[in-house]
């Protein structure tokens, strides 16, 4: 897989609460609704970070999510609930994710994925980082497209999440735990072990930037 495989297993999901707050769900909390109707989930274990619409909270360090497909949320809260994510000692935003989902059960990730993709109106978060996006055309082009597609849009055959849509300063964080090896590390992560090979192939922060100012330009799945 290529570089744009690590900008969208950026994937993805998603972490809420600065790095010093506490979580603001818990796994009593978790354990509380495991079992309960998806929305019942979203509504009383998720919104509190990632906002009623799944629209994100920068704040928070909750990205938006309704840009994702069900496949990829669902691999990835798998990933935190199975200890693939979530568990770098420097991952404390990883830790607090994993612990706000740990006690839910395949058939509460298999609905909340799908509720996340389907019942909540698609949002765009608001563009936060300046790049040059002609130049990151050129990166994406020849960096991304193969996986995530020209429109980035993502390809689920290929293990390549949407990133049209993502928030940016999202996509900018995840990329750099991989480059940082806060993610990827993890034997059962094997995408995110071809992104945490992939990640110097791109190092230069301002490069990333433009591909993300780019990706900000193109027109999410869900308007």
């Amino acid at each position: 897989m290529r570089v744009a495989t690590l900008l969208a297993l950026l994937g993805c999901l998603l972490s809420c609460g600065e790095a010093n707050s506490p979580a603001p769900t818990t796994a009593a909390m978790s354990a509380s609704l495991a079992g309960a109707p998806a929305e019942t989930i979203w509504r009383g274990q998720c919104v509190a970070c990632h906002g009623s619409s799944g629209e994100g909270n920068r704040a928070l360090e909750a990205p938006a999510l309704t840009q994702l497909s069900s496949a990829y949320l669902s691999r990835q809260l798998t990933h935190f609930v199975s200890g693939v994510r979530g568990a770098h000692p420097d991952d404390a935003a990883g830790k607090r994710m994993a612990l706000s989902v740990a006690s839910l059960t395949p058939e509460d990730i298999a609905g909340l994925a799908t509720f996340l993709s389907t019942e909540l109106p698609g949002t765009r978060p608001t563009t936060s980082l300046k790049g040059d996006a002609a130049r990151g055309e050129d990166y994406y082009t020849n960096l991304c497209s193969a996986c995530h597609g020209g429109n980035a849009l993502g390809n689920d055959l290929l293990g390549a999440p949407a990133l049209a849509g993502v928030s940016d300063w999202y996509l900018l964080s995840a990329y750099q735990g991989f480059l940082d090896g806060l993610r990827g590390q993890h034997p059962d992560d094997t995408y995110g072990a071809q992104m945490a090979r992939l990640a110097p192939a791109l190092p230069n922060s301002d490069h990333l930037r433009d591909v993300i100012a780019f990706i900000n330009t193109l027109p999410p799945q869900r308007p």
